[in-house]
C-alpha cells in the first residue's frame, strides 16, 4: 500500500511539473495584435495658405514668389486646392553681373512673372510622434496634381503640375507646410519647366 501511494504522489508531482511550464509557453504565445489606427486629432474644411516661395532653375534670374491658395477638403484623404496665385519677383544672378563685366548678354529667356493652378489633393499619410518625449507632434503627407494658366515675360501659356507637400500642425488651427512642385508651361513651340519650392502657413 505505501508503495502504491509512493507511486501516485510521484505520478501526480511529475503532472504539475509538466502542466505549469505548459502553462507559461502559452502565455508566451504572441496575441492578435491590437488595433492602433485612430481619429485624426485634425480635420479640416476650409483651409487659407500664404506662401513664400522660389523658383530656383533658371541660372541667370532667381525668381522669389508670394502666394495665396484656398483648399476644399472633403474628407481625410481627399482634397481640392481650388487655386493657387503666384507672383514672381525676378533676383538676377551673379553669372549675369559676369557676362556683363565681358560685354555678353545671356541669350534671352522667357521669366515667369505671375500664374494660378488648382490642384487635386491626395492625403495617404498622417502621423503623430513624441516630441522629446513630453508633447506630441502631427503631421501628413500629401500629393498634388492639377493645372492653370501662366503669363510669362513674352507669352501666355498652359501649365500642367504635380507636387508632394509635408504639413506639421502646430495647434489646432495653425498649420505649417513644405511643398516642393513641379511646373510645366507649355506652348507649341517649347515646354518650359520651373521647379517651385514654398514654404508656408496654413489656417
Amino acid at each position: 500500500m505505501p508503495t502504491a501511494l509512493s507511486s501516485g504522489l510521484a505520478a501526480s508531482i511529475a503532472l504539475l511539473t509538466l502542466a505549469v511550464p505548459a502553462a507559461g509557453w502559452a502565455d508566451d504565445e504572441p496575441s492578435l495584435p491590437s488595433l492602433a489606427v485612430q481619429n485624426r486629432r485634425h480635420t479640416q474644411t476650409h483651409e487659407f495658405t500664404a506662401a513664400f516661395g522660389v523658383l530656383p532653375l533658371d541660372a541667370f534670374d532667381k525668381g522669389l514668389t508670394v502666394s495665396g491658395a484656398y483648399t476644399l477638403h472633403f474628407s481625410d484623404v481627399f482634397a481640392w486646392e481650388v487655386a493657387q496665385f503666384f507672383y514672381s519677383f525676378p533676383v538676377e544672378t551673379d553669372l549675369r553681373g559676369e557676362l556683363r563685366a565681358f560685354d555678353l548678354e545671356p541669350t534671352p529667356f522667357e521669366r515667369v512673372e505671375y500664374f494660378l493652378t488648382s490642384n487635386f489633393v491626395f492625403k495617404p499619410l498622417y502621423w503623430k510622434g513624441a516630441w522629446l518625449n513630453d508633447g506630441l507632434v502631427f503631421g501628413e503627407l500629401m500629393f498634388l496634381a492639377g493645372g492653370g494658366y501662366g503669363w510669362l515675360t513674352r507669352t501666355e501659356r498652359p501649365v500642367f503640375d504635380v507636387g508632394v507637400a509635408y504639413r506639421l500642425y502646430v495647434s489646432d488651427w495653425v498649420s505649417f507646410r513644405l511643398d516642393v512642385r513641379d511646373h510645366a508651361f507649355v506652348n507649341s513651340e517649347d515646354v518650359q519647366n520651373e521647379l517651385w519650392i514654398g514654404l508656408g502657413v496654413s489656417l
